[in-house]
């Protein structure tokens, strides 16, 4: 009677830090003299490897399965190799199917890689073609067949498959209450992958393919905030009709971020540079400080979230910034800072707006719901999953040097206490988007996917010869003029007016 244990070492690269990949695998193989000790050993050292939560520790996951779903377009493209390299060798190991106690007698020789001739694997793999793809297929997918779900490719992957998931829930309390707690696995394939480099950050692993392959493996979760982002109407200023207006289904469930200006501008105008992997952002951020694109008319409402003693924020990061400060420290001190430059909303006393010093306008402004922004941007070093808030970088108008030495410091979060950012956490807050001097740029960015864009309702005008009811088309997701149908969730529903839109 053998035991075969795989293991998937971490080691140093020339050039790399630490990683792990799915072709080098290690097998230590170990033999018994009876079943009772082969299972006892076994289910040791699933104790010992897996965590507490683990999802694999709970016998109704046992005969589940795990759908995957890989992007072959997220980043570089090479999202179907990676899968094949790294991240398939690591699932056919963890999530073959193996006996269970009620199976022993039948046991002779126990793997974790059992003969295919009778065993199958348990999880199920997607490759979509086109965007939208992961959104249909979560749509239809079977909740009480599948323990979780596995996204291979980047954050915008995340976005359809959440919310292809509460699409098919509606407005069954029970079933969205079953979509919400569905398990959500990210393996890093994108240009971006903050939600992996947050997660990986968070467990003090490598963020690469096969580290995250084995996360999903070892069946460890955390609670993750969620938000609604929709429109602001016109008509819900007063809060009668605002609650009225709340109740209405949301544009988008968003999970990471809310992104304008300078930030947007550089993951959009990057997207022509995707060759470059995750080095896209660094080199378009250059370029957008070398040619600064200068915005006015933006204003940021937002509720504040009640911070108890800074309990929600501790000094206990070992990383330093700049200052040769803790970033969390230094984040929470830019908390107070932040909040003494707004003041109190004429319209919601429990509101705040943004002040700005004379001839200073926003430049841009981050709101994310993890730390990490991309690989090489801590962005939000204050943040936290389940803290019930966002939290807001706001630039502002800054030289070129200034602008310069603020990217330098975003990979170690130096930047929160910079003289040209306001580092803020929000419950909820409303962004009302200003306008370039050159007309162009205006991107508004959820969970890395466009949503809106200046200038987009005036080529609609100039190509219908009427200006169309965005929200009418989008917002409620009806019929659009053409007859095509919008199905409420899908990506192509997420598009907004661009004008006044609210997080919460």
């Amino acid at each position: 009677l053998t035991l075969t244990v795989h293991t998937f070492p971490s080691t140093r690269g020339v050039f790399r830090r630490n990683g792990r990949s799915g072709n080098r695998r290690v097998d230590r193989t170990v033999s018994f003299d009876t079943l009772v000790d082969l299972i006892a050993t076994r289910d040791r050292l699933r104790g010992e490897c897996l965590p507490g939560n683990s999802l694999w520790l709970d016998p109704q996951n046992d005969r589940k399965r795990v759908m995957v779903v890989v992007n072959p377009h997220a980043g570089n493209g090479r999202g179907v190799k990676v899968f094949e390299k790294d991240v398939a060798p690591v699932l056919r190991c963890a999530f073959a199917d193996y006996p269970t106690r009620n199976d022993e007698e039948t046991v002779n020789d126990v793997s974790s890689t059992p003969s295919p001739s009778r065993n199958e694997s348990r999880f199920d793999v997607l490759i979509t073609q086109k965007r939208g793809d992961a959104f249909e297929h979560c749509v239809r997918l079977d909740l009480d067949l599948y323990a979780g779900v596995v996204c291979v490719g980047g954050d915008g992957t995340v976005a359809e498959v959440r919310n292809g998931i509460l699409a098919q829930c509606g407005d069954d309390c029970e079933l969205n209450k079953k979509g919400n707690l569905l398990p959500v696995g990210v393996v890093p394939t994108g240009s971006g992958n903050a939600l992996a480099k947050s997660f990986s950050y968070a467990t003090h692993t490598p963020c690469d393919a096969t580290s995250a392959a084995l996360a999903v493996a070892r069946g460890g979760w955390c609670f993750l905030d969620a938000a609604d982002f929709d429109e602001v109407n016109e008509e819900s200023l007063d809060e009668e009709t605002q609650n009225t207006h709340q109740k209405t289904k949301p544009a988008m469930r968003s999970l990471l971020s809310l992104s304008w200006g300078l930030f947007a501008d550089i993951d959009i105008e990057s997207e022509r540079c995707r060759w470059l992997g995750g080095a896209r952002f660094t080199a378009q951020a250059v370029v957008r400080i070398l040619f600064p694109r200068k915005y006015k008319g933006c204003v940021l409402r937002f509720k504040p979230l009640v911070m108890r003693d800074e309990e929600s924020i501790d000094a206990d990061d070992v990383e330093i910034n700049n200052n040769g400060s803790s970033v969390r420290a230094a984040a929470a001190r830019a908390l107070v800072k932040g909040h003494a430059l707004s003041e109190i909303d004429n319209t919601n006393p429990e509101w705040r707006t943004l002040r700005l010093e004379k001839g200073n306008h926003i430049k841009g402004v981050f709101a994310l719901n993890v730390p990490w922004a991309t690989l090489a941007a801590h962005a939000a070093p204050g943040a936290a999953f389940h803290d019930g808030a966002f939290d807001v970088v706001v630039v502002k108008t800054a030289s070129r040097l200034q602008m310069l030495r603020l990217l330098l410091s975003f990979e170690l979060g130096g930047h929160t206490e910079h003289r040209a950012v306001t580092y803020l956490k929000c419950v909820e807050f409303e962004l009302t988007p200003g306008v370039s001097d050159d007309g162009k740029g205006g991107y508004l960015v959820v969970d890395g996917e466009l949503v809106s864009r200046f200038g987009d309702e005036k080529k609609q005008e100039g190509n219908d010869g009427k200006k169309n009811d965005s929200k009418k088309l989008l917002g409620n997701h009806q019929s659009t003029e053409s007859g095509i149908t919008v199905k409420h969730g899908s990506p192509d529903s997420w598009r907004v007016r661009y004008g006044p839109t609210k997080m919460r």
